[in-house]
């Protein structure tokens, strides 16, 4: 059973941040929030309540990642209860995107645009509306033996639920068969599968599995789209499209305080950590500090070196998802790619920015 995690408005004095023009906040930002004024105008907050409850679901459970720490922060911050809306999570899913698909939901994250992309050809009722960076998230690790990603031919690759896109091109940019290469589904997110010769290679995340083994001093190596000069995204926010129809505004000013928070855990990531530890707590979830420390430092300096030039965070445009978007039909991962234009919209994040600075009402 799906198990709902609410938690309450209330802000921590000791969290709140005092914003300066580096953080790339204006508007009502120079306040620690509280509950004397809202940002929002009575229509508008009246138009954000009537939305009702938006129900967040995270991909990850309580992983400190751009896109999940944000939203946990935003709520802790006060910033969705600035914005008069009720958000609530969901955090030990398996099923995200048939949550959101269903309006059982609204929000939740897929890994990269050709993540939502193909959710969304396969029927996914959502709509892509946040970016966090311009590159790809995604790595091929390997036993220490293999130094190069041809050397996988006829070997184990394993993968999660999909092989990632951006994994075929390295594969093919290496030289290396993928038809020869045996693809296996792993379930249990171990990267220690490739240390102990269980696997010969691994899907992983740069700032998940690699950490884990980094932090563990295990031997193996590590290939990303980068070291290729393949192109791709990370971490794309989504929400189901007949709900976005209905409250664009609800969504937009969602949208307005999440990367409000984002800005904030930026600035602040032990704060933004401890925030979201404190929620997996209460969850009886386990959560490592000093891993999620390690997978937040990554994950900012990402998101801080991949957004797109002259835009702010988040920020998202056809041309940033195309490379993936031509990809899958390249590799023949779908038979027919959805158009752009119905699988992201391009406007709602950007309007919330002035320039490179957001916008707080």
């Amino acid at each position: 059973m799906t198990r709902v995690v609410a938690v309450a408005c209330a802000i921590s004095l000791g969290l709140a941040a005092t914003f300066t023009a580096s953080t790339g906040l204006v508007g009502a930002a120079t306040a620690p929030h509280g509950a004397a004024t809202r940002p929002l105008g009575a229509s508008q907050c009246a138009a954000n309540r009537a939305a009702g409850k938006v129900t967040y679901v995270s991909p990850f459970g309580f992983d400190a990642s751009a896109g999940i720490i944000d939203v946990f922060a935003a709520k802790k911050l006060g910033y969705f209860a600035d914005m008069c809306l009720n958000v609530e999570f969901v955090t030990n899913a398996t099923d995200a995107n048939e949550l959101v698909s269903s309006n059982t939901a609204q929000v939740t994250n897929e890994g990269s645009a050709a993540d939502a992309i193909e959710a969304i050809a396969s029927g996914a009722h959502m709509v892509g509306i946040e970016t966090a960076g311009n590159t790809s998230d995604y790595a091929i690790i390997t036993e220490k033996s293999i130094t190069s990603l041809k050397q996988l031919d006829g070997k184990t690759l394993g993968y999660y639920t999909i092989l990632p896109v951006v994994l075929r091109e390295m594969l093919r940019a290496a030289g290396a068969k993928i038809s020869s290469i045996k693809l296996i589904a792993d379930t249990n997110y171990n990267p220690t599968q490739v240390i102990q010769g269980t696997l010969q290679g691994l899907q992983a995340y740069q700032s998940n599995q690699v950490i884990t083994l980094k932090s563990a001093k295990d031997s193996f190596n590590e290939f990303t789209p980068q070291q290729f000069g393949i192109r791709g995204t990370y971490n794309v926010m989504t929400v189901n499209a007949t709900f976005l129809s209905r409250h664009r505004q609800a969504v937009t000013d969602f949208m307005r305080a999440d990367l409000r928070a984002l800005h904030f855990c930026i600035n602040h990531p032990s704060a933004c950590v401890k925030i979201e530890g404190t929620y997996a707590k209460g969850a009886g979830a386990q959560f490592v500090t000093a891993h999620e420390d390690a997978v937040w430092a990554l994950e900012r300096k990402l998101a801080l070196s991949s957004s797109l030039p002259g835009k702010g965070l988040g920020v998202q445009t056809y041309a940033e998802w195309q490379p993936e978007s031509t990809a899958l039909g390249t590799y023949g991962v779908m038979a027919t790619v959805p158009k752009l234009a119905s699988a992201e919209d391009v406007s709602l994040v950007a309007s919330l920015y002035k320039g490179k600075t957001l916008i707080w009402p």
